[in-house]
């Protein structure tokens, strides 16, 4: 019997890669001839569409009848003074593995500014955040992949994690065994970390995304331009939060303030 998180997340990865690729035999190009159907084939880079899609409609299910309930409630109920220092204290959690890929990548300052906001909130633990001089870093193993030159490859649609591709999932898996917080204090951990971004994140967009829900004709193709324009964005740092920072659609819809071109994570204040 599986005894540990580590175990079924594993399980979890190696079954969604089994699954896209069993079923990608589905979505095939269009004719040759049809040459607009085609470039929309190809710009969209969804091989894996029909499984994408049976997929996102799981998640969108989980997200109804889950995380809603939890981010209502959290916005709703949890009390107003201590959202802050939850809020920041996930943040300090994505710190260690922000700061390995920022070395990765060769960017010594954002490297610094991880180790700054990690070191300097540490003594504090769930206090407030009282460095606002100090903003935190987010960088993944698809950003780092990325600044590799490593090619995004087609859009998938992991189970419960969202929007990904195939480069940013090769992320997501080398960055669960990589994950500093996660050899130090264990999965339980970094599992506790992203079920409590996923919620804090999800309370701040529920108004959002059923906005989005209500007006998108295709809220499947809404959901992966959103990504796409995203990711992109991170990779550029141009905007600074978790990836995947909800199981539905992966994505925290504020709009990026204009100081400095960068946006503030939705798990702080």
């Amino acid at each position: 019997m599986l005894n540990s998180v580590f175990d079924i997340k594993v399980i979890r990865f190696a079954a969604a890669v089994t699954v896209m690729g069993a079923l990608s035999a589905c979505a095939t190009p269009p004719p040759a001839g049809d040459q607009d159907a085609r470039a929309a084939y190809e710009e969209a880079n969804d091989p894996f569409e029909p499984a994408n899609r049976l997929m996102f409609s799981a998640n969108v299910m989980v997200d109804q009848l889950v995380l809603q309930p939890a981010a209502v409630t959290y916005r709703d109920l949890f009390p107003d003074v201590l959202k802050p220092p939850v809020e920041n204290f996930i943040t300090n959690l994505f710190q260690p593995l922000s700061f390995l890929h920022a070395l990765l990548q060769g960017d010594m300052d954002r490297a610094e500014q991880a180790a700054a906001r990690f070191f300097t909130a540490l003594p504090t633990l769930l206090l407030a955040d009282t460095f606002p001089d100090r903003k935190p870093v987010f960088e993944d193993g698809g950003q780092t992949l990325a600044v590799w030159g490593f090619e995004e490859g087609p859009y998938v649609m992991l189970p419960l994690l969202g929007p990904s591709s195939v480069r940013d999932t090769f992320g997501t898996i080398g960055d669960f065994f990589a994950d500093p917080v996660r050899l130090i204090a264990g999965s339980e951990v970094t599992t506790g970390r992203s079920v409590g971004n996923a919620v804090v994140t999800r309370s701040k967009n529920l108004e959002q995304v059923r906005e989005l829900q209500r007006t998108s004709l295709d809220y499947y193709a809404a959901v992966r331009s959103l990504y796409r324009q995203q990711r992109a964005a991170q990779i550029r740092n141009g905007i600074s939060e978790p990836a995947h920072s909800a199981p539905t659609i992966g994505l925290d819809l504020d709009e990026p303030d204009t100081d400095g071109g960068k946006k503030e994570t939705a798990a702080t204040n």
